[in-house]
């Protein structure tokens, strides 16, 4: 536990390869800002199994803290088969509950 906020092994090791300059995830550092906002409610992994122009190379895994909106464009892309998730976490005033793999949503309302 630090301060307030509850951290995995996973996301120790996260805090460690980032702190060496290791940058083996694009896109929101483990401890960023966003994952702390009040309006986040999800944190994504992903590969992304296309080239896009916003993400970059087909083959990279990138991770992101989202609102809700912004999650729902994320799972329309996979539903596109753009990007494919690899873990997902709910964000509860920035500790991530993380989500078993048969919970990624593939279809939504």
């Amino acid at each position: 536990m630090i301060g307030n906020v509850s951290i995995s092994i996973h996301e120790l090791l996260a805090v460690a390869r980032e702190s060496e300059g290791v940058k083996a995830v694009k896109g929101d550092a483990i401890l960023c800002e966003k994952r702390f906002a009040p309006d986040t409610r999800y944190m994504v992994e992903f590969l992304l199994l296309e080239q896009k122009e916003w993400f970059g190379e087909k083959g990279e895994y990138h991770r992101y803290f989202l609102t809700k909106e912004a999650y729902r464009e994320l799972i329309d892309l996979q539903n596109q088969e753009v990007l494919r998730f690899q873990k997902q976490a709910l964000v509860l005033e920035g500790t991530l509950h993380y989500l078993p793999a048969q919970a990624f949503v593939r279809d939504q309302e």
